[in-house]
Order: structure tokens, then sequence, then C-alpha cells
């Protein structure tokens, strides 16, 4: 493994290294490989590169050659520059002679792209072009594997502006045609704020939500395009920031009417339910009309997706044709109908975005429900799949309830051990009012129940209604009417957005569909959720106890199901997500996986965070559910990330609060020495505290930095500093107008991209005001391989510590390089003929005769998104790392890699890594860990020229590191810098910065 930061030749004399404590130790347990050693050497800051002092070091020199004496390599007398450098340029890197078969060309330096490769943040997804698969990876355009992290966009675009549907308000809540959800998820004037906000914290992939009633909700075929306008005005934004986007139809127990989100209104009508007598039939528990003295406790919200409302459109939805044929409405059966216009509205809006490079695909329908269909018994639902809480009617007790018939319910509460016992029952519809506008129900006239004669009490007469086809009989499998959904609405989306991808998900907590022959296979993504539905059920986590619930649904024993301690905690997670990932892959088939919904709640252990201020316990929960998914190499979505969470209604919809952001969230504490927080205190201010007026707050901020986001992008130059005076904005635009004047004919093609990115600033510690409002961040933010030239093998981050590891293999079958245009109807071409490795990664190669861009031509650099015109995307062989400054801000940092060359920039927050050993299964590993600072500097370095070595700089951007070829390190010593860094250059080889 490699040390970091730069290292001088330990075999040449230097007298300033008399202020040396040099400290034996003993040396690390790593893999043998040969290193050498490195300086560094400062450099001005190019007026058309990052704003960076970063540094790079390679090791693909010949052993035996001695650059040491070469005058251009040395150190010039400093001089005074704002940017701690010199105006100096780079010296070019002199290639081995003797480079092996599987040894690529030295014309590139890691971290810088070229107008072929355009280099860009990690957790940029434009940088390395469209994003495509392969097997059960993502790729993107240089056949990287990517592994994308981000949130889902948000919680509060389930519900309208206006009225304001916030479930604890019932104001014209009736009223489902004239609403409004214009300024979901947030308005534009806080799009930048929030934008950048990801960003810093590297959740760049997002699932946006977009309810069937945010687009549909006036009625069938009317849709509402100032939604989709505003829409169109934020996903336009996201390429400056880096970020990409799927959307989410999402729903919860089919609509807000029937206690949770999605669609609209008009859908029960057209099924023949009243709305207005949900409530008093128990056919939903809506949290905006049944909070009132004497209704059973708060529930949780999916109890209603065992109710009369939520289980009859879905089963109507799905299967309408089979079970209720006789239902019809408009022309049409009632399933055709229903599917038909839920098709055409996400038909209508992929072809509205279809231009927008920003969306990547659109998934089928959020969490699923079968409904009735399956359904073995109507007299009791299963406990152990099924959770009983408040009012729990079995589905014959729904349907004479929806009919008008008074019945005695039982009422569950918590519980131990298990989670839930009966306590009392109560009579409900005592009014004898029903739920179907006709006054009939739809399943008794469907033969599935009657009532007694007698008696009068209801009867079942068809108890396998559900479970067999009513006509033939035969078995019926709730999976092959979902799957033959999926497959109309790919078609559809595709019909339209060709190279979008489609994410399915299961039936929560239950395995993934099989996929037969026919079934749509066309860019295909499995898109499960996963939550401790226990910590989420309970609202509790102290890291001293978790459960196995999947497994206990499935009749595991409790023993064996219970885990102890946050060690206990991740292994329960992670072998629970192994078990999502490896039933994905086996029925679904090999195809990209992404966890759409993970999170924890923020209102646990009885809110006490929201008064201390001290969040813990909500990072070990959280860093334990997220080390789950690196353990398992999964991509994920956090939920959630709302604009308007607040302490006192969370996000504000059924009691929910998982936001990772909230308005009453106060700025975190600082910093212990070892890297861990103090407990925060209630009274450092939040945001809604700073700024009570938030929204013009945020445009105030926008402005200031952005300007608004309608001024062109600058060349990177700082300006965090908010200036009052006309006269100061004046003079730092003149100087940032002669600095792009004066661009060196000699600076580097990797300095140069497509993309820069506005304020780059070095200070982005973990007090940056982007952080405020943050919640739990220490789990949150982490680092991660974002693009991996290769396939992972195992990715760990240690919230302890800060060290993250990450491991990694070549191809053993090299993928052909793909080439991409601007236009999505030209989505990739064929080669004629194989592309060798050297000419896949040189700057003029020629692919099936399309020459590539020259290293030379002019660059767009006020252009965001892919590159344009017809730009082909050649073989990458260089990693990018996220390495969040809100962790290692404060500290040094260590950077070890097991070959090759790396660079890092901090401002972009990104570590570059190129490997060096080209042969197919190779395996790369790279490890980056905090350097706690002493007394101003501190370094590892090693007596031999071949061993590890390392550098950190105090105050500085530099951090550095490379290795070669040859002999295993011998033992290790620490050498101690007590005063500045030696200016000497004599004994650097061949490293430069840039």
């Amino acid at each position: 493994m490699l040390g970091i930061k730069g290292a001088r030749t330990a075999d040449t004399a230097d007298p300033s290294m008399d202020d040396v404590e040099i400290i034996q130790e003993e040396p690390e347990t790593e893999p043998e490989v040969a290193f050498r050693p490195h300086h560094l050497r400062p450099q001005g800051r190019h007026a058309n590169s990052f704003t960076s002092m970063s540094s790079y070091a390679s090791s693909d020199s010949d052993d035996s050659g001695d650059d040491s004496q070469d005058p251009s390599l040395a150190r010039q007398p400093p001089v005074a520059s704002s940017t701690q450098g010199i105006d100096s340029a780079p010296t070019p890197h002199t290639p081995s002679t003797a480079t092996s078969a599987h040894t690529r060309p030295l014309n590139r330096r890691p971290g810088g792209g070229t107008s072929l490769r355009p280099a860009g943040m990690a957790h940029d997804w434009y940088s390395g072009g469209r994003i495509t698969s392969h097997g059960r990876w993502f790729r993107d355009s240089q056949n990287r594997t990517l592994l994308l992290r981000g949130v889902n966009l948000c919680g509060n675009s389930k519900l309208p502006t206006t009225p304001n549907g916030s479930t604890h308000l019932n104001e014209g809540f009736f009223d489902h045609r004239n609403v409004c959800f214009l300024g979901r998820p947030f308005p534009r004037d806080q799009a930048d704020e929030h934008f950048s906000r990801l960003r810093r914290w590297g959740l760049t992939f997002v699932r946006l939500l977009v309810p069937w009633e945010a687009l549909e909700h006036s009625g069938p075929g009317i849709y509402d395009e100032k939604f989709i306008d505003s829409l169109i005005e934020l996903i336009e934004l996201m390429p400056k920031y880096g970020l990409k986007c799927f959307i989410d139809p999402h729903q919860d127990c089919w609509s807000r009417f029937s206690g949770g989100s999605g669609a609209p209104g008009w859908t029960f009508e057209a099924a023949g339910l009243d709305i207005t007598k949900f409530k008093v039939t128990g056919a939903a528990y809506v949290h905006n009309t049944n909070q009132y003295p004497g209704d059973s406790p708060p529930m949780v919200w999916p109890t209603n997706y065992t109710k009369l409302a939520a289980s009859t459109m879905f089963t109507l939805f799905w299967a309408g044709d089979t079970f209720a044929p006789k239902k019809m409405y408009q022309g049409e059966s009632i399933q055709q109908f229903l599917q038909n216009r839920y098709l055409a509205c996400y038909q209508h809006l992929a072809r509205r975005l279809s231009h927008l490079d920003a969306v990547v695909g659109f998934e089928v329908m959020n969490e699923p429900h079968p409904g009735y269909i399956g359904l073995k018994s109507l007299k009791q639902y299963d406990f152990n799949t099924n959770l009983f809480f408040g009012d729990f009617p079995s589905a014959l007790e729904a349907f004479a309830l929806g009919d008008g018939m008074p019945l005695p319910i039982g009422v569950w509460v918590k519980s131990w051990p298990y989670p839930t016992k009966k306590e009392r029952t109560r009579i409900i519809n005592t009014e004898k009012e029903s739920a179907w506008i006709d006054g009939e129900c739809l399943w008794k006239q469907h033969g599935v129940w009657s009532a007694h004669p007698k008696t009068g009490a209801p009867q079942l007469d068809r108890p396998d209604y559900f479970t067999k086809h009513p006509e033939t009989g035969e078995k019926i499998d709730f999976y092959r009417f979902y799957l033959d959904f999926v497959n109309k609405y790919s078609s559809a989306i595709q019909s339209v957005a060709p190279s979008a991808f489609v994410f399915v998900g299961p039936i929560p907590n239950e395995p993934a569909p099989v996929w037969g022959p026919g079934d749509h296979e066309e860019n295909i993504v499995y898109a499960p959720h996963w939550y401790d539905l226990h910590a989420i059920f309970s609202k509790s986590f102290d890291g001293r106890i978790t459960h196995d619930v999947q497994g206990l649904s499935r009749g595991k024993n409790v023993i064996s199901a219970t885990y102890f301690g946050i060690k206990g905690a991740k292994k329960n997670y992670r072998g629970q997500l192994a078990n999502v990932l490896n039933l994905g892959l086996q029925n679904v088939g090999n195809k990209p996986c992404l966890i759409g919904e993970c999170g924890i709640p923020m209102d646990i252990n009885q809110r006490q965070a929201f008064m201390s201020g001290d969040y813990g316990n909500h990072s070990k929960a959280l860093d334990a559910v997220l080390s789950a998914m690196e353990a398992n190499l999964l991509s994920f979505t956090l939920w959630n990330y709302n604009t308007t969470n607040d302490n006192t209604y969370g996000d504000h919809w059924n009691g929910e609060d998982f936001s990772i952001f909230s308005l009453d969230s106060p700025r975190p504490s600082p910093r212990t020495t070892n890297g861990r927080r103090l407990m925060s205190s209630a009274s450092n201010p939040s945001l809604r505290q700073q700024a009570p007026n938030f929204a013009k707050e945020v445009m105030r901020r926008a402005a200031s930095q952005s300007g608004g986001g309608n001024t062109p992008v600058t060349d990177g130059t700082d300006s965090s500093d908010m200036e009052d005076s006309a006269t100061i904005q004046g003079d730092k635009k003149n100087e940032r107008d002669d600095e792009t004047d004066t661009i060196h004919e000699d600076d580097s093609p990797f300095d140069r991209s497509y993309f820069r990115f506005d304020h780059e600033e070095s200070n982005d510690g973990p007090d940056h005001e982007a952080h405020l409002g943050g919640r739990a961040l220490d789990a949150v933010i982490r680092p991660y391989a974002a693009k991996v030239a290769g396939e992972p093998i195992s990715s760990e981050f240690d919230y302890n510590t800060l060290q993250y590891t990450f491991r990694f293999c070549n191809y053993i079958k090299m993928p052909v390089p793909i080439v991409h245009v601007s236009t999505p109807e030209q989505l990739s071409r064929d080669f004629a003929s194989p592309v060798s490795l050297d000419s896949a990664n040189s700057g003029d190669s020629t692919l099936n005769g399309a020459q590539a861009v020259s290293n030379t031509a002019e660059l767009n650099q006020a252009w965001f998104g892919h590159p344009p015109e017809d730009v082909a995307a050649a073989m990458a062989f260089e990693t990018e790392v996220f390495v969040p400054s809100y962790h290692y801000e404060d500290t040094g940092l260590e950077i070890l890699v097991s070959d090759g060359d790396w660079r890092y920039v901090r401002e972009r927050q990104t570590l570059y890594y190129r490997h060096r050993d080209m042969e197919p299964g190779a395996i790369h590993s790279i490890r980056i860990k905090p350097v706690m600072r002493e007394g101003g500097v501190s370094a590892h370095a090693s007596k031999s020229g071949k061993a590890n070595a390392s550098i950190t700089v105090e105050g500085s951007d530099i951090q550095v590191h490379s290795s070669s070829g040859g002999s295993a390190p011998q033992k290790q010593d620490t050498i101690k810098f007590i005063g500045a860094m030696p200016e000497d250059d004599s004994g650097c080889t061949t490293c430069n910065i840039m």
C-alpha cells in the first residue's frame, strides 16, 4: 500500500532535516508493494483551473532513472501569492522506456480530464457521460462502474401546496380537483440552496417524487402543465450541480384520501367509492379527518393497505378485469380505465422531460401492493406478515362495514415481546353509512360475500375468490398481473424516452417477482426498499438490541433473529440486505440494483435529540444502515431530504419524521480532538431561528452566491465572502476577466474541463453554513468510490476512525468503449473493430471513423451537462472517490493505494486514482484516513527510497501519493517535522503539482 502526500528520497543528504525527530515503528501488515518516494512542488493556480493547491505523484518512471539533477525540477524561490504557490509551468512527465504490455500510456494525469474525457467531481454524474448499465452494475460512458447515492426529494411532494396538504390540517381536504402542487419539492428560488447542499454532501442521485395526483388532479386527461413546467425548471438546474434523477410516481396506500398519497381523488369516483364516508365506515384511517377525541390511537399508516379503500383500488387497478368484470367506467372496464390513465399520464410526463439530460429514468410505482389479490383468508389476516394496529378489521368485516353494517372491531396496541396485542373492541359505523356511491358493495355484487338471511351477519360465499381465477379456477399469482403492467409501462415510457431506465420494486418486504422469457428486459433496474422495521415501529434505537424482522416474518426463531450491540446491528442489516440483493439477482436477473428507500426516523427515543441537539444515536443507527449498504456494494437513495421539515410536524405527512434536513436542526457543535463531535447545544441557532423568513433568506443567499442561478458560471474564483460594495464586486469581476485572458499555453489539458463548479471553497468543513439544518451528518456524509475503473470488491467506512477502505479489480473481460452523442436518439454506436488499450487511452484515438476531439480544442467553459456535439468517450482507467471535507477539513489526510498514482483536489472533494496494473482481474485498493496535526507539520517517511512515504502539510491543500512495482518495503520509520517543511528539492524525482 502507498503512503501519502509526497515524499523525499531518503538517500539524499538534506541539512534541513536536522530538526527531525525519528521514531521507529513496526511495518503495517499491508500487501508487499515497493514504492517510489516523491516530493511536492507547489504551483500557481491557473486562471482556467480549479482553485486548488492540489498535488500529484506518479510512479510510472523507470526506477533506474535519476531526475534529481534535472535543473527543471529544482524548487524556485517562493513568491508571495494568494494561492500559496509559485506561478510556474508543470514539468512534463517522462514515461519509462521499459513499459509492460499492461502499462497504460502516460499522456494523462489523474483528475484532470481531457477534451475527450472531461474531469469533474466524483459525485458529478455528467463528467463520465451518460449512465448506462452492464449486468448488475451501472456504468458510465467510460465503462466505469458507478456506485450511485443520493436522496428522495422529497416527502412534502406527496402533499399539495394549495390548500396546505399537511396531514394535521383538513381545510378543503375533500375538494380534490381544485388543488395545486406548484412549489414541490421546493420553489425555484430555493433550488440553488438545496442543490448545492446536496452536492456538498455527496448525495447527487435523486429519486424525484411526482405523485399521480400532482399531474392529473383536475380530472382524467387534464394535466397540470404549469406544475410540469415548474419541474422542468428545477431539473434544468441539476446539471449545474452534478445531479441526476429518476421520476418516482409515488404512492402510499393508493391515495391521500385513503390515508396515504398518490392517486387523484377522482379514481375513487370511477371505482364507485365515496371518499367522504371513509372515516365513519372504517374504510381508511386518514390523519386529516380522523384526529378527533375518541378515535383509535395514532395509526401506523401502512395498516391502510388492508382496509377497504386501498385494497379495493389496488385490486381493481391490477386485476379488475379478472375480479370485477361487471365494473365499467366511461365505456371501459375499471382496470383498463385506471391503467390507461396512469400510463398516459406518465408517458406525457416522459415526453415533456425527454430533452433533459438529468432524467435517467422512471419508476413503475412506489411500493406496489396486491390489494386482495392472492389473499388466502378473508376472515383473518396473517399476523406474521401484516402489522395489526389500531382498528384492524378482516377483509370480510371491511366489506360489511363499507356496506353499512355496524360491527365490533378489535383495537390493537403496542406490546412486548410481540409488536402488538388486541386490547379491546369497539363498534364501528353505528351510523350505518355506506362507503359506496350507489349504496351496495362491489364485492357483494360479484358474489364474494352476502348477509346471512336470518341473522344479517356477513358471510363468505366464495372464500377462495382472490386465490383462484373466478372463471377458470387457476391459481392466482399477483406478480403475473404486476409484470404485465410493468411491460406496458416500460413500453410506454421508452417509446418517448428510448434510453430511460425503468425502476421496478417488489411488494414491500417480499421477494422480487420472477422475470419470465416474455417480460420486458431493456434497461430494467431492480429498486426495492429496506428499513429496520422494528426501529420504525418502536421509534427507538440505542444500539443495544436489533431484530431481524425480515427473518421473523419468514419463520426465523426469535433468539436467532436478535442481535446485540452496534456490531450486531451491522451484521443484522448486512445480512438482510444481502438477502434482498441476492433474491433480486436470482428472480429479476443480472440487472442493476438500487435501494430506492432507506433511512431512520429522526424522532426516535422520545425526540430527545430535538431538545438536546445530540444526534449521536441517530448517527449510530444510520451508520449501521449505510455500512450495510456499502458492504453489499449497493447504490441507494436515502429517505428523505424534506425542505419543510420541522420538529413539530416532522415531514408533515402522517406523523413521519425521516428528513436528514430540518428547519429546526441546530448548527453542529465543534469536534473534539479525536474527530468526534461534542454534544450539540439546543441553544445553537437553527436555520429557522437564523432566518425566520426562510424563503427570502434563501433568495438572498442564492443571489449573492450565484446570481440567482441566472448568471454565467465563474472560472472557479472564490467568491464565498458576501461583499456589499459594488466597487469591490466590480474589482473582483475585473480580476476574473484578467485571469481568464492569461491562460498559459502549457496549461495542462487535465486542468481544463467542460465542468467548472461555483464556490470551490477551501473552507468546507463541518461548520460551513451549508451544513446548517443537517441531521446526523456524521453518518450521512461519508466517503465513497463513485466511479470505479473496474468491478468493486469491498467498500467500508469506519464511522469512529473516519477511515475509508475500498477494493476493486480489473474487468476479467475488457468492455468495449462506447461512443455517446448528445442526442437521446443516438445513444451509442457499434465499433467495427476492437480498440486497443493504448488507442482507447490516447487523446487522438479514432473509433469507427469518428475522430475524437483534439486535446487542444477550444472547450465550451460555460456548458453544463454531457459533452456537446458528437464526442466519443474512451475507456477510462481512473477511479474517482468522494472525500467529504465535512470529515477531513480539520485533519491531515493519509491516502494509501496499492499501485499507480493519484491526485486529491479538496475543493472538488475528489480523489482521482489511476491504477497501474492492467492485468485482467488484478486487484487494487485505496485507503483514506485522517492524520491529526500536532505542532504544525507531521509526516511519515522512510529511510529507504523504495519504502512507503507520506507527508501532511499544515494549512495547505497538498496531499499526494503514488507507488510502483519493485522490492517490498523494509521496516518503516516515522519522521515528525518539528519545524517548517524543508525547501530544498534536491531529492525530488518526477513529481509535479498541477
